[in-house]
C-alpha cells in the first residue's frame, strides 16, 4: 500500500470528537490541556513512536473571568458583548473603570501616544494591538485606564478571544485589555457613544503546562532530523477544531502512516502547549534543547489546515530551493499552495526559525483576515472538513517520507540572511530569546 492510502479519514474523525468533544476547550494550564496532551501520548504511543513523553514548563493560566463592558447611550448605560485578553490584568479590585473614549485607528495613529495622554481615558484601539515593542512602550506611558481592541479582521457581531504577548507583560506592564465585536464598535462610532465603563475581575494563576514529544528514530544518527507539528491548546470559549485540532489530527495521522516506512533521518513529532499566548511552549522547548535544535534540518508545521473552504498556503522560512521543491512535490499530488516566503512569529515554527532552523508552515484561510471562525464560539467540528484535511496529509505524508529517506540534505539548512536578521529581532523582542 502507497503511503497515501493509508491517511485514514475515519481514525481523523475519531480523535477530532475526543479532542473537541470529549476534551473540549483546552486553555493553558487547565485539565482539559492536560487531558489533550495525555491522550496524544497515548496515541503516539501505540503508532509506535519512541522516547514519549511530556514535557512540562510554566505558562499563565486563566481559571475564570468576568468581564463587563458598558457604553454610554443617550441617558442609559448599555451592557455589550466583551471577553479579556488573557495575560492582562483586571481592574483595580474588579470594579468598572470609567472615562471618556479616545479612537485610535492602529498602526497610523501611534504617534498621538504621549506620556499620560490617555490618563483617565479607555482607549478604542481599531486594529491590531501593538506589534513592536516601542509601540507597546508609548502606550503604556500614555496610561489609559483601559483598551479595548476592535479587530478589524472579524467584521462580525461576536466577540472574539486572545492574548497578550507574556513578554512584554512581564517586562514593560499591560494595560486593562478586553475585546468588543467589530459590529458594536461600529454601531458606538455610528450613534457618537463618546463614554464607557470596563470591569475585569479573573483569576490567573502560574499553572503547569507541557508539550507532548514522541519519535520515529532514523538509521543516521547524524543526518538532518525533521520535526513534524502542532499545538493542543485552545483560546477561551470554544474547543479549537481547526485551530488548532486540525494540526494535531495531521501530527497523529503523519505519525501512523510513517512509522511504518523505512528512513535514515529521526523524525520527530510534538505538540506543543500554550500556543495561543504566543508559542509559549515551542519557545520553552528550543530553550531546552538548544543543542539538539540544530541537528533539526526541517520544521513541518500544521495550524489552522481544515477549512471546508479555504486556500492552502505554505508559510517557507528558508531557502527558495525548499519553497520550490515542497511546491512542486506537493502539486504532483493534487494540492496546489500559496507559498509566503516570509518569518511570522504567531506560530510554533517560529522560535525554530530564531535557532535558524527552516520551516514549513501550513495554514487554510477563509476570509481576507484569515479565518472567519478566528478565535471564536463558532471554531467547532461543523467548520471543518477531514476531506480537505485529508487532501493535504496524502501530500504531505510522500513528501516527508522521501525527504527522511535521501541520502543527502536537498536545500541549505539555514535562513537567508535577511529572514534570520527578521527572525532574531523578532525573538528577542517577543519571545526575550537570547
Amino acid at each position: 500500500m502507497i503511503i497515501s492510502d493509508r491517511i485514514n479519514d475515519r481514525r481523523i474523525t475519531r480523535d477530532w470528537r475526543v479532542l473537541c468533544e470529549d476534551i473540549g476547550e483546552r486553555r493553558a494550564g487547565t485539565p482539559g490541556e492536560t487531558r489533550a496532551g495525555e491522550y496524544i501520548a497515548r496515541q503516539f504511543t501505540q503508532a509506535g513512536l519512541s522516547g514519549v513523553h511530556l514535557e512540562e514548563f510554566p505558562c499563565t493560566s486563566l481559571r475564570s473571568s468576568r468581564t463587563m463592558v458598558q457604553a454610554h447611550e443617550g441617558r442609559r448605560w448599555r451592557t455589550v458583548p466583551s471577553n479579556t485578553l488573557v495575560g492582562a490584568p483586571g481592574t483595580p479590585g474588579g470594579k468598572p473603570v470609567e472615562g471618556e473614549l479616545v479612537w485610535l485607528e492602529m498602526p497610523e495613529n501611534i504617534g498621538r501616544f504621549g506620556r499620560g495622554s490617555l490618563r483617565g481615558k479607555i482607549a478604542v484601539i481599531f486594529g491590531p494591538l501593538a506589534a513592536h515593542v516601542d509601540q507597546h512602550r508609548r502606550l503604556m506611558a500614555a496610561a489609559p485606564a483601559a483598551v479595548i481592541q476592535v479587530d478589524d479582521r472579524l467584521p462580525f457581531d461576536w466577540c472574539k478571544s486572545d492574548g497578550v504577548y507574556p513578554v512584554w507583560a512581564r517586562l514593560h506592564g499591560m494595560p486593562v485589555t478586553v475585546t468588543v465585536p467589530y459590529m458594536t464598535a461600529w454601531c458606538w462610532k455610528q450613534k457618537g457613544v463618546r463614554r464607557a465603563r470596563v470591569g475585569v475581575k479573573l483569576r490567573q494563576i502560574s499553572a503547569i503546562s507541557h508539550n507532548v514529544v514522541g519519535e520515529l528514530p532514523g538509521t543516521d544518527p547524524r543526518a538532518a532530523e525533521i520535526v513534524i507539528s502542532g499545538h493542543h491548546d485552545t483560546q477561551c470559549g470554544n474547543p479549537g477544531a481547526d485551530d488548532n485540532a486540525s494540526g494535531v489530527m495531521s501530527v497523529l495521522e503523519l505519525a501512523r502512516v510513517l512509522a511504518g516506512r523505512s528512513r535514515r533521518r529521526t523524525i520527530r513529532f510534538i505538540s506543543f502547549g500554550t500556543e495561543e499566548q504566543l508559542s509559549v511552549g515551542s519557545a520553552a522547548y528550543v530553550r531546552a534543547h538548544r543543542v539538539a535544535v540544530r541537528r533539526v534540518g526541517l520544521v513541518v508545521n500544521f495550524d489552522s489546515v481544515a477549512s471546508p473552504l479555504g486556500h492552502f498556503q505554505m508559510w517557507c522560512a528558508g531557502p527558495k530551493t525548499l519553497a520550490g521543491t515542497a511546491a512542486a512535490a506537493l502539486a504532483k499530488r493534487g494540492v496546489d499552495v500559496v507559498v509566503k516566503p516570509e518569518v511570522t512569529p504567531f506560530v510554533d515554527n517560529f522560535a525554530f526559525n530564531w535557532a535558524g532552523v527552516p520551516s514549513l508552515w501550513f495554514f487554510r484561510p477563509n476570509f481576507p483576515g484569515g479565518r472567519w471562525q478566528h478565535h471564536s464560539q463558532h471554531d467547532t467540528l461543523a467548520n471543518v472538513s477531514v476531506t480537505v484535511l485529508g487532501q493535504l496529509l496524502r501530500a504531505v505524508a510522500p513528501y516527508v517520507a522521501q525527504l527522511a529517506a535521501a541520502p543527502r540534505w536537498p536545500f541549505p539548512r539555514s535562513l537567508p540572511p535577511v529572514q534570520q536578521q527578521e527572525a532574531r529581532r523578532l525573538g528577542r523582542e517577543l519571545f526575550d530569546l537570547r
